[in-house]
């Protein structure tokens, strides 16, 4: 059962900031998936504010720099979408195996963020593509990097008077790269990444010329293995080339986690994961 709670919907950005700043202890709804999830576990909040009708927070929109996602775009659009599938693959195909399609009909992506999981599917994706944030409030906009932007586990950088708006992605499309996302569960459907990673990679002429990756469920955040890339940039596509950036992850993933039961489990299986897709 739900814990009794006040319930405000916002028709526009302005009437979802008033609210925000205006009531006592107030959480912001935009799909629920996970929100409703928690408070059934305990989790209580005075008020909540559904900015789900708010319409500029929906939707994708191109612009100079690139294209943005309204925080309010569901996760059956974006992977439906003919857009992302052509300028950010690895979003696409990481929304399509989100829960299930009345989870994708009802979760946004901006949710998922703020949800910080660990094992959230749209997040090495959006790594991958160096997503910016806009967060605003009564007082004006800031923008940070996802990569700044989760802190820890279920936890985030954005105050308690903020709006999460706008994912921004500044490259239009990442032209002759092999682009992806795969990710291992205990069953094919309805279940939370057990692993995942999210790629764009750009070989010419047998070199890696840009390698682009992302991890998560192996640390308290996903991240980029930027060391990795760097090494591989520039290096000729080789069987040893490959084995030993591998061995730098893991090496990498156990040295912020320590050594974790799982990685009895996680660590070979990454490890193949990882090589075949820099094999390609």
């Amino acid at each position: 059962m739900l814990p009794e709670f006040l319930s405000r919907t916002a028709k526009t950005k302005e009437e979802a900031l008033s609210y925000i700043t205006g009531l006592e202890d107030v959480k912001v709804l935009a799909g629920g998936t996970d929100l409703i999830v928690r408070m059934r576990k305990g989790e209580a909040y005075k008020h909540l504010v559904d900015v789900m009708e708010v319409p500029e927070m929906k939707g994708i929109s191109c612009d100079e720099e690139g294209f943005k996602i309204g925080a309010t775009t569901t996760h059956n659009r974006l992977s439906n979408s003919q857009f992302i599938k052509m300028n950010a693959r690895s979003l696409s195909l990481a929304c399509g195996l989100i829960g299930s399609p009345q989870i994708r009909n009802m979760g946004t992506i901006g949710g998922n963020l703020i949800n910080a999981s660990p094992a959230a599917d749209t997040i090495p994706p959006l790594l991958v593509h160096d997503a910016v944030l806009t967060l605003e409030s009564k007082g004006g906009e800031r923008k940070e990097e996802l990569e700044d932007f989760i802190i820890a586990p279920y936890k985030t950088s954005m105050k308690s008077d903020e709006l999460l708006t706008f994912i921004h992605i500044k490259r239009k499309r990442f032209k002759d790269y092999r682009e992806g996302y795969k990710r291992v569960t205990k069953r094919a459907a309805l279940a939370i990444s057990r692993l995942s990673v999210a790629w764009a990679i750009h070989e010419y002429e047998g070199l890696f010329h840009d390698v682009r990756l992302a991890i998560g469920s192996c640390t308290p955040m996903p991240f980029r293995p930027r060391i990795v890339e760097e090494f591989l940039k520039g290096n000729k596509k080789e069987e040893q080339i490959i084995i030993e950036s591998v061995k730098m992850i893991l090496e990498e993933i156990k040295r912020i986690t320590g050594d974790r039961p799982s990685f009895i489990y996680k660590i070979p299986v990454l490890k193949d994961l990882l090589e075949n897709i820099l094999r390609g």
